[in-house]
């Protein structure tokens, strides 16, 4: 028998809760928070030049939070800011040869086990997963963003 759909949104929301915790515990006995390995992960396994404003705008960071570990990798020596030619105030986020070294320490475990997961799935149901999970958020950012409108012109 078909689970309704409020079981299976609430089946959805356990299993991300669940990634979020595996990846806590993983990242746990490098001291650091997962808000600062998803930084790691961004500038050790994604190509291109990266600000802090393309990581909150990519990741779905808060401007305070990469500011915060950015400028924190960068008093511990792991990056270097350069700004960006043409612009007001943004900076490039480059890694030293020590931060690169580290960062490698940090993500490549989890980035292997998670390739190794990935191997496991079949494309299709991947896929299937990750174009439900799109809609879902899309369609929910746009149905909390009409209830809270409605809220307001009520209120």
């Amino acid at each position: 028998m078909r689970q309704t759909a409020q079981e299976e949104l609430k089946l959805v929301i356990q299993q991300i809760n669940e990634l979020t915790k595996i990846y806590h515990n993983a990242v746990s006995s490098h001291h650091i928070s997962e808000n600062e390995f998803w930084i790691w992960y961004i500038l050790i396994l994604t190509d291109g030049e990266h600000s802090q404003q393309s990581i909150c705008d990519a990741w779905f960071l808060t401007k305070q939070t990469v500011n915060t570990i950015v400028s924190n990798m960068a008093k511990e020596g792991y990056v270097i800011l350069a700004p960006i030619p043409g612009t007001k105030n943004r900076k490039s986020i480059r890694l030293t040869e020590q931060g690169r070294q580290h960062g490698e320490q940090i993500v490549l475990p989890i980035a292997c086990a998670e390739q190794r997961a990935l191997g496991r799935i079949r494309a299709r149901e991947l896929a299937a997963c990750t174009s439900a999970l799109r809609k879902l958020t899309q369609f929910l950012k746009e149905e909390i963003s009409h209830a809270e409108s409605e809220s307001n012109s009520e209120g």
